[in-house]
Parts: structure tokens; C-alpha cells; sequence
């Protein structure tokens, strides 16, 4: 398997001919930066996904103002949920 991913840069894991898991070369030197890539990567995913939700539920266009009472109302929805001790 090694030689095929050091052939290849990459090898695909599957679990029932299901994609699970993908394995890529590192180094000593370079392992600390291949995870920051992994990590940036999934944050990037996750940002897209937020965007297009907010694309979906028309949230993409609030007005500041807008993104400002909602904050507000949360906190005091919190503050009411929130014994205090």
C-alpha cells in the first residue's frame, strides 16, 4: 500500500466499495503542515455550508441591524435559561 501512495500521492480507504477515509504521504517535516491543510480544508467545507444555508433561509440577507437584534434577543433568551448562582 505504501509504495502505491507514495506512487500516487494519495489512496482512497473503502469499506464496503464506500469511500471512508483518504491516506496521504507526510513527513517529519511537513506532517504539522499537512494537518493545518486538513483542518483549513474542513473549515472551508464548513463555511461553504454555512453560506449556502443562509442562501436557502434568506439569512444571507440581514442588515447589520438586523444581525444586531437577533444577538440580542439570544443573549436574553440565554440570560432567562441561565439560573443564577
Amino acid at each position: 500500500m505504501f509504495e502505491h501512495l507514495e506512487r500516487e500521492g494519495a489512496v482512497v480507504i473503502t469499506k464496503d466499495g464506500v469511500p471512508r477515509s483518504i491516506m496521504v504521504p507526510t513527513t517529519d517535516a511537513t506532517f504539522l503542515e499537512d494537518v493545518q491543510d486538513l483542518v483549513f480544508a474542513r473549515a472551508r467545507r464548513a463555511v461553504r455550508a454555512i453560506r449556502v444555508h443562509a442562501a436557502q433561509t434568506g439569512t444571507d440577507a440581514l442588515t447589520p441591524a438586523a444581525i444586531e437584534r437577533e444577538i440580542k434577543a439570544a443573549r436574553r433568551a440565554r440570560r432567562r435559561k441561565t439560573p443564577r448562582g
